[in-house]
């Protein structure tokens, strides 16, 4: 089965030279070999050759967008703190915390050529993140969420970027993309098993395809599995390793069209 992109990349004015198809999305940078996404995570992300960086967004107390995939901080800084308590001023201050800004994420994608593949966390960051690319001119990104109602949100604002749904094991794609008003399914399956890829059937390619929609598939890095996913007709792949998916050898590319 093959996949032409060029009437989504037209439709969405995504760059059409832009590396190689699937495009390789770095979850959440390049959370492999840095610490998640941080401005070094994007960067080594970019730098081994990513497309597109896939990152989180959270909202400060003063209603400033910022990028982490937890409210709390715990997990990545040990901090007993939460980003919606706190402005923004004061998350910055905090010794031995590195949370950028979405405004910051974004200017770094520009001065890359890198795309923002946004993960919605915190209600509210949907539209907020759409105004900023919109002020910016910086139509290389797409929005989605587990959070079928901020697609939804997005999606009956007339939001001219692409949306995506990411939805996880046993559950129904298509359904939850027509509920969302999706233009892309998301399937976050990295937890299905040794062989999560044999799930992407033809039938639910086809299905997905027939409506109208691209898929983005889950962060991988076993290189057995994303072997085989490179060989799909999809849009996009995460992996906390570019590496695996951008070696330095490869030099293939790709405009618009894979398969």
């Amino acid at each position: 089965m093959t996949r032409d992109f060029s009437a989504f990349f037209e439709r969405y004015g995504w760059p059409t030279a832009k590396g190689r198809l699937p495009f390789c999305i770095g979850h959440r940078g390049a959370s492999g070999h840095e610490r998640e996404n941080t401005i070094a995570a994007f960067r080594r992300a970019a730098e081994l050759g990513a497309e597109m960086w896939e990152l989180d967004t959270q909202l400060t107390k003063d209603g400033v967008v910022v990028v982490s995939h937890d409210d709390h901080l715990e997990r990545v800084f040990g901090i007993d703190r939460r980003i919606s308590e706190m402005t923004a001023a004061e998350l910055a201050g905090l010794d031995g915390v590195d949370v950028p800004s979405f405004s910051e994420v974004a200017a770094l994608g520009r001065e890359t050529g890198t795309g923002l593949y946004v993960e919605l966390k915190a209600p509210g960051t949907g539209m907020r993140c759409w105004q900023h690319l919109a002020e910016m001119n910086q139509r290389f990104a797409c929005l989605g969420s587990f959070d079928t109602a901020q697609v939804r949100e997005l999606s009956d604002a007339a939001c001219d970027f692409p949306l995506s749904v990411l939805i996880r094991v046993g559950h129904d794609p298509h359904a939850l993309a027509d509920e969302a008003g999706a233009d892309i399914v998301h399937l976050c399956w990295e937890r299905a098993g040794e062989r999560p890829q044999d799930l992407v059937t033809d039938a639910l390619m086809r299905r997905a395809f027939d409506a109208g929609r691209e898929i983005v598939l889950w962060h991988e890095e076993r290189p057995a599995v994303l072997d085989d996913l490179m060989k799909l007709p999809v849009l996009g792949i995460c992996t906390d390793l570019p590496d695996l998916m951008r070696p330095p050898a490869a030099k293939e590319k790709a405009v618009g069209r894979q398969g």
